[in-house]
């Protein structure tokens, strides 16, 4: 900083001189820059200044103005719009708002600090929001409603609207052309999900309906589906009936749940716009099994005998059936069979067949038979393929005397025991019946007793035998009953007292009526 407190005498050095310079142009742009800024200060104020001048009238009375912005939405569902008047003020500035040229209601939008416009429903993306600020003027049904003295260009609220309408595109006529076609519900299709219950539809829409005439429309999603003959009551117009194209009530289930469908009254009845009037001929007998077709009650699975939708090739020769992809009637060609009803009889070793022709085939019976001349190859009491056997055989066992089996080898007891200590062979019948075994039995050889018995199953089965003293032979004989794989044989034993002598059983034998000694193991 420059010296400033020189005194009577001194010397001004050069530095002090550079110093002084550099502080002075310091100074100078200072002075610059606050001109400058005075300058600004002085151009907003003129601004705003001219701009309150404009709500005024010469002596002071608030002015009716207006400021109008178009706003389009950037985001999907969209509800807030900030207007762009810096000097909006919500207490004293009325908003009106358009979307999409339509006027709003007061009930569709908001006015939220510091200065928003809230909708009440969210808006797609690039929807135009037309937005217009009065301001000094609160808006009632007769104009200003704010206990103070107004200019005489205060409107009422229909003057406002035709205000509002010129800044719309098309102006006043472009609105009233738009308003008219509102107006008239048989140039377009609301929209609306039902109530009430199954079979007795409501629908509201807002607007509200003003008449039910001839032409109207209206899409619905149906909340239940329906299970008979079914009306719709629109905004409180009056149940119609909901009908086909051709005049029929709605089957059950032609309203799927969740379905949404396209419904336009006839000055009698709601009639179910896209449903087809032709159904053919065609019954689900007469279309392959797992393929589908157009009834009057809906679609309907074949039940003839395959799998998607119909086409000719799965549809009777001459029975008609509506194609979807045809969009149009069409007739069937599947080969129309008679019965297929035969007997193949089988003669030798050969297999006999039967073709069977594509196409429809009614119920038939196959039937396989043996040719009678095999009779002698089946067993009697057989019958195989419709022949009764004529070939001799046995499968049941007969106690006799034909077939004997027999051990001749003598088993030897041992005195010195009360238990079976001699077994013979094992005798197995392969089939069921009775079997005969008979054996040769002697005494002990010092005269002691000895005692012998069958068994089946290592089960005492036969009478108990016994002998005393030597040489007494004797020969039993008992029939016994059997499965096959039962297990026979005879034990023997001696009474306990005996002294190094024995008893024999020998000649065991086992009989049965059959001439085949392979029955038996």
């Amino acid at each position: 900083m420059a010296k400033t407190n020189w005194q009577y005498g001194e010397i001004v050095t050069e530095e002090d001189f550079s110093q002084l310079g550099q502080e002075v142009n310091e100074a100078t742009a200072g002075l610059a820059v606050l001109e400058e800024q005075l300058g600004e200060a002085e151009q907003s104020s003129k601004a705003y200044t001219d701009q309150q001048i404009q709500l005024v009238t010469a002596t002071g009375i608030p002015k009716l103005v207006t400021y109008s912005y178009v706003l389009a939405a950037d985001q999907q569902g969209q509800i807030d719009f900030e207007i762009p008047l810096e000097t909006f003020v919500k207490e004293t500035d009325t908003v009106t708002v358009a979307q999409n040229s339509t006027v709003l209601s007061t009930e569709r939008y908001s006015v939220v600090d510091p200065k928003i416009v809230r909708l009440a429903e969210g808006v797609n993306i690039g929807t135009e929001i037309f937005v217009q600020v009065w301001k000094n003027v609160a808006i009632g049904p007769e104009g200003a409603i704010s206990a103070a003295v107004l200019a005489n260009d205060t409107v009422t609220e229909s003057k406002m609207a035709d205000e509002m309408k010129k800044d719309i595109p098309g102006g006043v006529a472009g609105y009233d052309a738009f308003a008219m076609h509102l107006a008239d519900f048989t140039q377009q299709i609301p929209y609306a999900m039902t109530a009430g219950s199954a079979n007795a539809y409501t629908a509201s829409t807002t607007p509200a309906l003003s008449a039910l005439v001839a032409g109207v429309a209206i899409t619905v999603k149906f909340h239940a589906a329906n299970t008979g003959v079914a009306t719709l009551n629109w905004n409180g117009k009056g149940a119609k009936a909901i009908k086909k194209a051709n005049g029929s009530d709605v089957s059950p289930g032609n309203l799927k749940l969740n379905g949404v469908y396209t419904l336009r009254y006839d000055g009698a009845s709601f009639i179910l716009q896209g449903e087809g009037g032709e159904y053919g001929t065609a019954t689900a007998s007469e279309v392959l099994s797992g393929y589908t077709f157009g009834t009057e009650t809906g679609i309907v699975n074949g039940t003839l005998a395959l799998s998607g939708d119909a086409v000719a090739a799965n549809v009777l020769s001459g029975k008609t059936f509506y194609n979807t992809n045809a969009k149009s009637k069409v007739t069937g060609t599947m080969s129309n069979n008679p019965s297929q009803t035969a007997t193949l009889k089988i003669t030798d070793s050969a297999k006999p067949t039967k073709s069977i022709p594509a196409g429809y085939v009614p119920a038939s019976t196959i039937t396989a038979q043996l040719d009678p001349a095999l009779a002698s190859k089946i067993l009697a009491g057989n019958t195989i393929g419709g022949v009764a056997g004529t070939a001799w055989g046995v499968t049941t066992i007969t106690a006799g005397e034909n077939v004997k089996i027999i051990n001749t080898s003598p088993q030897e007891i041992y005195c010195g025991g009360t238990t079976p200590v001699a077994r013979s062979p094992q005798f197995k019948p392969k089939y069921p019946g009775t079997i005969r075994i008979k054996f040769k039995f002697n005494g002990g050889s010092y005269g002691q007793g000895a005692y012998a018995r069958v068994y089946k199953n290592g089960i005492a089965v036969g009478t108990l035998r016994s002998v005393i003293g030597n040489p007494n032979y004797f020969i039993y004989t008992e029939d016994f009953s059997c499965v096959a794989g039962d297990v026979f044989q005879v034990y023997a034993w001696g009474n306990g007292v005996c002294e190094g002598g024995y008893m024999t059983i020998l000649d065991i034998g086992v009989y049965a009526q059959d001439q085949f000694p392979s029955y038996f193991e």
